[in-house]
This record gives C-alpha cells, structure tokens and sequence, in this order.
C-alpha cells in the first residue's frame, strides 16, 4: 500500500458514524487503553474537546471514505513534544493505511508543528508495537499492570521517536 492511497484531512460530520462505531467497540477501546465500557457521548462533543486539546484528522483511503483517525495530544510547547494516538476500522488494519497515516503524522509533527519528539503507550500484547518498531519508535519503558480492561491487568510500553535520528535503537 502506497502512502498516497491514504490521507489525513479534517474530521468531517460524514466521518462521524465510523468514528462512533469505532468508539463503542469495547474490545478495540480495551487494545487502544480505552474505554473499558461502551462510550456514548456525541462523537462531536468528543472532537470538539480533541480539537481544544491537540490536533485529530480523519485516516481515509483514495476513495475518500473515513478508515478511522489519528490524533496528537496532550503537546507541550515548550518541550516540544505530543502524545500519538491512532485507531483504524478493522477492514483498514494490516493493509498499510496505519504505517502512511503514522509516518505522515510524524511528518506533521515535524514540520508543521516543530515537535522533537513524540510519544505513545501501545498495550504490550499489542501488535500495532512491531509496527511502531519498524517505524523508529523506541520503547523506553514498560508499567506492570496499567491498564484494568475490566478482566484483566495490562502491561503497557512507552514508545518515543526523536526527531534529531536518536530514536531507532
């Protein structure tokens, strides 16, 4: 998959029934360190606080259609840095649409927004990490069971990419 058949644009209302669907799938939210319980607040109320609190943009593929989002968040001006976040329909994952979406993000961050680093907590047991890896994010830690889905305690890994080249190991 080419990273010109997938995009990054501005939410738009059209988006709004994946993104919900994709929000009250408990067991992605459980993957993503979400919501252990179904979310059923108003996708717009929930862009409207993303948007105040960082930056979010639609994933779509050549046809336009909504694969799912991707957000940087929780970004500290005078440090540089940001938080990524990125959650895909099940019908986009292991097609290439997660790598473009994350490698044009980081070059948002670079460029755009003049990040030196950005950073994410991926579930250890999940396998979107080997995809991290393979694009330069470095784990730098590991918190014994963070995450509570309800059933069970999760490890989660903190991943960084420097922008300055020091991020591959």
């Amino acid at each position: 998959m080419s990273q010109s058949l997938t995009a990054l644009r501005p939410v738009a209302e059209r988006d709004h029934p994946v993104l919900s669907e994709l929000r009250q799938d408990v067991v992605l939210q459980r993957m993503l360190l979400g919501a252990a319980e179904p979310i059923t607040e108003p996708v717009a109320d929930w862009l409207t606080r993303r948007a105040a609190a960082g930056w979010i943009r639609t994933v779509a593929n050549a046809a336009d259609t909504c694969l799912g989002y991707v957000q940087l968040f929780d970004r500290h001006d005078n440090n540089r840095t940001a938080w990524f976040g990125i959650c895909l329909a099940a019908q986009a994952r292991g097609r290439g649409h997660g790598r473009a979406a994350t490698l044009q993000t980081l070059e948002i961050a670079r460029t755009e927004m003049n990040l030196r680093k950005v950073s994410l907590k991926v579930r250890a047991d999940n396998p979107a990490s080997r995809l991290y890896s393979g694009l330069g994010f470095r784990a730098v830690g590991t918190q014994r069971a963070e995450y509570d889905d309800g059933a069970t305690l999760h490890d989660v890994v903190i991943m960084e990419y420097l922008f300055d080249g020091r991020s591959a190991a």
